[in-house]
């Protein structure tokens, strides 16, 4: 009999404490408004600068002339030669480091075709590259300096496919 009673308090204290965790806790309301305009005079923390009033007729205005200093030490040949050669330096590179939103890599071609070509209605604005590098197909969208500058256009793939990525990628310079 007293195992009877013990087993039914603990039913009782099972459905009581599931009952409890089952009901929806109460969330504190903030009632008092707090005025959050803030007016203050910095005036007094900002520099004065009291100027003097000088008169043109007062002070006298002489140019001195110079001449040009002569030196021994002359780089202006070496300077100019070594500015050429950086320029044929940089005539030779044809890509430009920068981010690119990778939309799909994969093996199957059929489906790389199709979110290319749902990337058209998705940004009309933009084209999707469709590459291949064996064995892998890439879709990628957008060419950015930044990584930052590709976070809205990620966002808003992002809702169609969330596997996307932001990706370092290298352009081709148009001349």
């Amino acid at each position: 009999m007293n195992r009877f009673i013990l087993n039914i308090v603990l039913i009782l204290l099972v459905v009581g404490l599931a009952s409890a965790g089952c009901s929806k806790g109460s969330i504190p309301q903030k009632t008092e408004v707090e005025d959050l305009s803030h007016s203050d005079d910095l005036s007094k923390y900002s520099p004065r600068v009291d100027l003097k009033k000088e008169t043109v007729e007062s002070s006298s205005t002489e140019v001195i002339e110079n001449e040009p200093l002569k030196t021994k030490f002359d780089i202006s040949d070496k300077l100019n030669s070594l500015i050429d050669s950086m320029r044929v330096g940089n005539d030779s590179i044809r890509v430009i480091n920068g981010f690119t939103v990778l939309v799909y890599s994969g093996n199957n071609e059929i489906e790389a075709g199709r979110v290319r070509n749902r990337l058209f209605d998705i940004v009309p604005d933009m084209e999707a590259r469709y590459t291949y590098k064996l064995p892998t197909y890439f879709v990628k969208v957008g060419q950015f300096y930044q990584q930052i500058e590709a976070q809205p256009l990620y966002r808003k793939i992002r809702e169609y496919y969330p596997t996307a990525s932001i990706v370092p990628d290298k352009f081709p310079i148009k001349e």
